[in-house]
């Protein structure tokens, strides 16, 4: 799903169709339920409603694999161990609960999705070097500075980016 004002950018990514999701939630598109259900779906963005909605609306098969990036906040303050259980508890409790239940799709969460390890790295280098496109956000690169990280972190957290946020830290 995307908006209007991204269009632009589903053909860079390799995208077959485009939902504007400010005019029609994708669990009610007519065209997509009759593609479904689904293997997999990945969650970049909403969080536990996607999950709900996928579950309901049927469109992830019974094998089927929810894949998450998203945390049910999108904007996590942890300041104590009881603030940390009630961020990520209930989707690290979703995980299991799914594994112990054999008829229903699978959540996974990707808690770990920053963490970044050397052949992964590699990887996205060899792809670089094969003509990948990287699309970065029309103000990236952002300089080196206490406003220049706020504002990237700003249109991070209001989800208002059209790329990947870059801070440059030297030319």
């Amino acid at each position: 799903t995307s908006t209007t004002d991204k269009k632009w950018l589903m053909p860079l990514l390799g995208v077959d169709m485009v939902l504007n999701y400010q005019e029609k939630d994708w669990w009610e598109d007519e065209q997509l339920l009759s593609c479904g259900p689904f293997d997999l779906i990945v969650d970049l963005a909403v969080g536990r409603e996607a999950w709900v909605k996928a579950k309901q609306s049927k469109m992830l098969s019974r094998c089927g694999k929810f894949l998450a990036f998203a945390a049910d906040d999108p904007l996590l303050e942890i300041h104590s161990l009881c603030q940390m259980l009630k961020a990520i508890g209930p989707m690290q409790w979703r995980t299991l609960w799914t594994r112990l239940c054999p008829f229903t799709p699978k959540y996974t969460w990707n808690s770990d999705g920053l963490e970044i390890r050397r052949e992964e790295l590699a990887e996205v280098a060899r792809l670089v070097d094969d003509g990948m496109k990287i699309v970065l956000d029309p103000v990236s690169p952002l300089p080196f500075s206490e406003e220049g990280a706020k504002r990237g972190f700003h249109l991070m957290k209001k989800r208002h980016a059209h790329g990947k946020v870059v801070v440059l830290i030297e030319d």
